[in-house]
């Protein structure tokens, strides 16, 4: 048949349907295509996207590591030189923190080396978890009876099971589980406590005793401790146990899970949840301000997140209101309030200042790293990177604010918080709408707001706000939630009376893209089939040629 006959030739019904087939899986082959290339480059950004932050990681460690040499080194010679002046406490300050920073570089040097390599394969939730796991596991005793660690302590009506890592006083720390008989005693029904003693022969100075002393009488009325012991050598007391993560580690693991999801910043279940673990720390700094204690030490660390709320666990450096001592700069770095070091190079006393405010600069720091999931580097002049609400922002700079502008009790920071989580949104509160605001609408004689003149006094020098808009009121989340920990061993929570937080990337990625490859390969073999039928019948009926004409 001649190819003008094939093409005066009608169609055939079975010619007209293998055509339409073939469209349809020419069409179909070209959308699936798309899809999984589409798929394939999502993929290989994100890939990429890993890569670049892990080296970014690689590069923070090695910097660190380089810093921290260099510290230790420049440190020797000012060691060596207060011992040629006969400052020998000097000295071995200088000596210990020249030790300190060669650790921080051994460990950034360790983190480069092995820790980012395995991330960069895939293995960073094994990271994380022996992170977190290997100090509790290196403390805990070799055996059920507590003989490895605890091994030479004894506390009556107390097992010990295993002793914690020392803190800045020297004390020694024990987790220990009482008998049935002081258990009625104390009035505790079920938990373990931690024994913190303190030995005149494990090196303790008599000053560490008798501050922990003095602070002993008010803790008890708190019932922060519930029993004590004083001997010849060394007194003890007991206080409860809080299982759970510290307040630090917390969040830098929910700004980890935000980071892998992709999101730069915390979403709003997130920023309230870790807000109102910071109300809870502020709640009970009011309750030890009314009964007279200072805690000195605030920061994320000595915090517990413990069923659904975070407490306030070391004692060490807490001092009475009302105490005649001289003011000492004890407590960490970036969370201790510069004027506490200015009165203290001052000489003044605890009694002669209002040291509560001081723990108000703490609470202030930490909803910061709440926030950002870092520290306020620059107090107060610390700009936000992260968006989070302007009146969460504002309460962390005016307790951060100087001394005579900022909170003046934690009962005024702790009504600003109420307000900025209740109801769960706090994107809809506007710094003017805080009860230390009085509603933002008095004005002073130069026509400036509070708000105004508070930023004006406060953010000299600090980086311009970043406007954020308001996120949509969300129906849902009508409480302040909590978070509830369902496994110790894994780090796994859970959140209650808001929506449940996403636990990784959506399922839905992997099987869209297995869909669309499982759909491609269908149309090819589709579209084949169809070009098979033409090419077989080409020679005797010239359907190919009408086809490909």
């Amino acid at each position: 048949m001649t190819i003008r006959n094939a093409l005066e030739r009608p169609m055939q019904g079975i010619e007209w349907i293998l055509l339409f087939l073939g469209v349809i899986a020419f069409a179909v082959t070209l959308v699936a295509a798309g899809i999984v290339l589409g798929r394939i480059g999502v993929a290989t950004a994100t890939l990429l996207t890993h890569i670049g932050r892990t080296l970014a990681k690689l590069g923070g460690d090695l910097v660190r590591a380089i810093g921290g040499l260099v510290v230790a080194v420049a440190l020797l010679p000012i060691a060596l030189a207060r011992l040629i002046i006969l400052k020998p406490s000097q000295a071995l300050g200088a000596l210990a923190s020249a030790g300190r920073e060669a650790r921080t570089a051994a460990l950034a040097l360790a983190s480069a080396l092995l820790v980012r390599p395995l991330e960069l394969i895939g293995f960073g939730a094994l990271v994380r978890h022996v992170r977190r796991r290997l100090p509790a596991a290196m403390s805990a005793p070799s055996d059920g009876r507590g003989s490895g660690a605890g091994a030479g302590a004894e506390f009556e009506g107390y097992e010990i099971l295993r002793e914690l890592a020392r803190g800045g006083s020297g004390a020694r720390l024990f987790v220990a589980e009482p008998d049935a008989r002081t258990r009625r005693r104390i009035g505790l029904a079920s938990g373990a406590v931690v024994i913190k003693s303190f030995d005149f022969d494990d090196g303790t100075h008599a000053a560490d005793m008798v501050r922990e002393g003095r602070s002993l009488d008010a803790a008890r009325k708190l019932g922060l401790v519930l029993d004590h012991e004083a001997a010849e050598r060394r007194f003890w007391y007991v206080m409860r146990y809080y299982e759970g993560l510290d307040l630090g580690r917390f969040v830098r693991s929910m700004h980890e899970a935000a980071g892998e999801l992709g999101a730069a910043d915390l979403d709003t279940e997130r920023i309230v949840l870790v807000a109102s673990l910071v109300r809870d720390i502020v709640a009970t700094l009011r309750d030890w301000h009314a009964s007279g204690l200072w805690h000195k030490d605030i920061k994320p660390e000595n915090a517990i997140v413990h069923e659904g709320r975070a407490t306030l666990v070391d004692l060490g450096l807490v001092t009475p209101l009302a105490s005649h001592m001289t003011l000492t700069t004890h407590g960490t770095e970036y969370f201790r309030d510069p004027e506490l070091v200015r009165q203290a190079l001052r000489g003044a006393r605890v009694s002669e200042v209002d040291a509560a405010r001081f723990d108000l600069y703490g609470a202030g720091a930490v909803l910061y790293f709440v926030l950002e999931g870092t520290f306020p580097a620059h107090g107060v002049l610390s700009g936000f990177r992260k968006q989070s609400p302007a009146c969460l922002q504002w309460i962390a700079r005016r307790a951060m604010a100087d001394f005579d502008r900022r909170y003046a009790n934690a009962e005024e920071m702790l009504a600003d918080l109420d307000r900025a989580l209740l109801g769960g949104d706090p994107w809809a509160v506007r710094p003017a709408d805080l009860p230390s605001m009085r509603g933002g609408a008095e004005e002073s004689e130069d026509g400036r707001s509070e708000e105004a003149r508070f930023l004006a006094t406060t953010m000299r020098g600090a980086p311009a706000p970043v406007a954020i808009p308001a996120a949509p009121p969300d129906a849902t989340l009508l409480a302040v939630p909590r978070v509830r920990v369902t496994n110790w061993w894994t780090g796994a929570y859970e959140v209650v009376s808001v929506r449940p937080l996403p636990a990784g990337l959506p399922a839905a990625s992997s099987r869209g893209l297995g869909v669309a490859i499982a759909v491609l390969v269908v149309a090819v073999l589709a579209l084949a089939a169809v070009i098979g039928y033409w090419i077989a019948n080409s020679a005797s009926s010239g359907g190919l040629m009408r086809f490909a004409l």
